[in-house]
């Protein structure tokens, strides 16, 4: 970073304008987040999935709100939607499962793997555990048994050691002729699958079932969806000085949907939360005292869930391209309560520093902690492209990740308002004309 000095000097004088945010204005934006957190985590949405319209229901209602904000669209015609399409799996029917006669609950009990295919049917157990991957005649015994109307229970520890856990996840895409596998956890949780599997597989959790289980009694219907529509949802604020290079605020909207018409997974912190805080900050800058120098685009990907498709789609097809985009910041689980961490932060030290040092002035959280790269969220292609990008998630008390009880009711979002005061200052300095991205190969 260049002028680092002069940047800290800058960061003070702009944590004490932050600062100068009346209890009033954090008041009002800590309720309207969490008031849009708490719509798109509601069961309108249907957890923001691949399931009842759930997906283009948010993206209907991320424009809407675009529009409310007075945001700019890119696209010749009046829309704020960048499409694409997806695979996706998807689950339309209510599933139900019993060991013998003890039926379980889904979401509760057990869930159906994301790509498991419809199966319906009575099947036997066979349990299996690590000693048939280290014996290679028990291994062999299983690979020559008739499986068709088996499945597979498999008891294994996490940590598993390199060459027995490749082993282990071979033999997890190629049960034999097996009718599936059980994995038992400690804790369920979900995801969206781009794929069909061959076989079953389902999660269970620890203690639902027992050694003295005979029979697995089992429906499930699932259908593969080739080409399903899907959308990002762009606008942007056009800067009052430089319009033509741009600060992106990303986040992104889509969950894991339901299964059937009864289990709804409602993403209130994954990512109702980091859309909300998005929002917040776009309704700050499109207020015209607020007005940014630099345009500011903001972004809602899809597709995340399914393997950062929407922000892939994106960089393919950039609507901004890369050299006029100043920098990413990426929002993606904002609910907790505790710390951000700031993946990216060794790549953009720069950055981190501001970020860090604002949060010493303003006391917004109690502590900014850095991570290198990692590919777990819609700032990693950018980077990868050389394009300057941190993603931002916090760290706390909020707990269920992708599970049925990531709620409203369980994000609480209680630095809501501080927060959003941090980030405000954060994009203010990034576009002090002195201030210069570190950009890959630089």
């Amino acid at each position: 970073m260049k002028n680092s000095r002069h940047l800290l000097i800058l960061v003070f004088l702009l944590s004490q304008t932050t600062a100068g945010f009346t209890q009033t204005k954090t008041d009002f934006y800590a309720s309207y987040i969490r008031q849009a957190k708490d719509t798109l985590a509601s069961p309108f949405f249907h957890g923001r999935g691949y399931l009842k319209d759930g997906q283009k229901l948010s993206a209907y209602h991320l424009a809407t709100e675009f529009v409310k904000l007075g945001l700019k669209n890119f696209n010749p015609a009046p829309s704020y939607y960048q499409s694409f399409e997806m695979p996706v799996n998807i689950f339309s029917q209510h599933p139900t499962l019993a060991f013998d006669q003890d039926f379980l609950t889904c979401g509760i009990d057990y869930l159906p793997h994301p790509s498991c295919p419809s199966l319906q049917g009575n099947f036997k157990l066979m349990w299996i555990d690590t000693s048939h991957f280290q014996d290679s005649k028990k291994f062999k015994t299983i690979s020559q048994k008739d499986l068709r109307s088996t499945f597979l229970v498999m008891d294994l520890p996490k940590n598993l050691p390199k060459g027995l856990k490749d082993l282990v996840s071979n033999f997890r895409m190629n049960p034999f002729n097996a009718a599936g596998f059980i994995e038992i956890e400690d804790n369920l949780i979900w995801g969206v699958s781009t794929e069909a599997s061959k076989h079953g597989i389902i999660q269970v959790k620890r203690g639902t079932i027992k050694p003295t289980h005979k029979e697995l009694r089992l429906s499930i219907t699932s259908a593969h969806m080739p080409n399903f529509p899907n959308a990002n949802v762009i606008g942007y604020i056009p800067g009052k000085v430089v319009r033509d290079t741009f600060l992106l605020v990303t986040s992104h909207y889509d969950h894991l949907g339901q299964i059937g018409p009864h289990i709804v997974f409602p993403g209130a912190n994954d990512n109702a939360s980091g859309v909300a805080t998005m929002l917040g900050l776009a309704h700050y800058f499109s207020q015209p005292e607020n007005q940014p120098d630099y345009s500011i685009a903001f972004i809602g990907f899809s597709g995340e869930e399914a393997g950062l498709l929407g922000s892939i789609h994106y960089v393919r097809n950039p609507i901004i391209s890369f050299p006029k985009t100043r920098f990413v910041l990426n929002l993606d689980i904002m609910g907790s309560e505790e710390a951000i961490t700031v993946v990216n932060a060794t790549e953009q030290s720069g950055a981190f520093q501001i970020l860090d040092s604002l949060n010493q002035q303003l006391g917004a959280i109690q502590k900014i902690k850095p991570r290198a790269q990692a590919a777990n969220s819609d700032h990693y292609y950018f980077s990868q492209l050389g394009v300057p990008a941190v993603f931002l998630y916090t760290e706390g008390t909020v707990k269920g990740y992708h599970s049925v009880f990531d709620s409203a009711d369980n994000t609480p979002m209680a630095r809501a308002g501080e927060i959003h005061g941090l980030l405000v200052g954060f994009l203010k300095t990034l576009q002090t004309p002195t201030w210069t991205a570190q950009r890959k190969g630089n």
